[in-house]
C-alpha cells in the first residue's frame, strides 16, 4: 500500500513540475516576438526626422528604395550615360503629377529634387504658387542666401539649409534659367528644386 502512494505521489510531482516548466516557457517566447514586431514597423519609417529639408518626403541621398516606398512606382525613367556635374551617371524619374527625381547610377542615392506642381511641398509646408513675399520673409528668418560667384550680390530665392545643400525657388522657370531677376512681392514660385552647390558651380 505504501508503495501504490509512493507512486501515486511521485506522478503528481512530476505533473507539477511540468506544469510549472510548460508555463514559465510561454511568457519567453512573446517576449521574443515582439521586438521583432517593432523592428519590422520602423523599417517603414522613411525617416526618423522630419526636420530635415525635404521635397515630398524626398530627402538628398535617399536610396531609390526609400523613394519608392515613398512615392510607389508609377514614374517614367530615363538614363543618362553622362556623368556631368553629378560625377557619375544617374537615372530621371518623372512622376505624372509634377515631380522629378535624379538618382545616382553608382550611388544609388538621390542627388536632386525637382517639383513645377502643388501636389506637393517642401519639409517646411511650401508650395508652388506661394508668393515671393511669403517665402522670401520666411526663408530669410531662417537660412542665408548664398553670394553669387559671378556677380557682386546675392542669389536671390537660393537657400543655403545646411551639409552643402540648396533650396531653390524659381519664380520664372520659363526663362530656363534657375537664377531669380526682378523679383516682385506678388511674383509667385513656379519652380523648386533641392539639390546641393556642388552641382551647381
Amino acid at each position: 500500500m505504501k508503495k501504490i502512494v509512493l507512486v501515486f505521489l511521485a506522478v503528481v510531482l512530476a505533473l507539477s513540475l511540468f506544469a510549472c516548466t510548460s508555463s514559465n516557457s510561454n511568457p519567453s517566447v512573446d517576449n521574443q516576438e515582439s521586438p521583432t514586431l517593432n523592428d519590422n514597423q520602423d523599417e517603414t519609417k522613411p525617416h526618423e526626422d522630419e526636420t530635415s529639408p525635404s521635397i515630398a518626403g524626398i530627402c538628398l541621398d535617399d536610396t531609390s528604395e526609400q523613394v519608392d516606398n515613398v512615392l510607389g512606382s508609377d514614374y517614367t525613367e530615363t538614363y543618362m550615360d553622362i556623368a556631368g556635374h553629378f560625377g557619375e551617371s544617374y537615372y530621371v524619374r518623372e512622376y505624372n503629377d509634377g515631380l522629378s527625381v535624379i538618382i545616382g547610377k553608382d550611388s544609388d542615392k538621390v542627388l536632386e529634387i525637382e517639383l513645377v506642381s502643388d501636389k506637393y511641398q517642401t519639409w517646411l509646408g511650401d508650395k508652388i504658387g506661394d508668393t515671393a513675399n511669403d517665402i522670401l520673409s520666411k526663408y530669410r528668418k531662417l537660412y542665408t542666401e548664398p553670394e553669387t560667384i559671378h556677380s557682386d550680390g546675392k542669389l536671390e530665392g537660393w537657400f543655403d539649409v545646411g551639409d552643402g545643400m540648396v533650396l531653390i525657388f524659381d519664380f520664372n522657370k520659363d526663362d530656363n534659367m534657375i537664377i531669380n531677376v526682378d523679383i516682385s512681392l506678388d511674383s509667385k514660385v513656379e519652380l523648386i528644386k533641392l539639390t546641393k552647390m556642388m552641382y551647381l558651380d
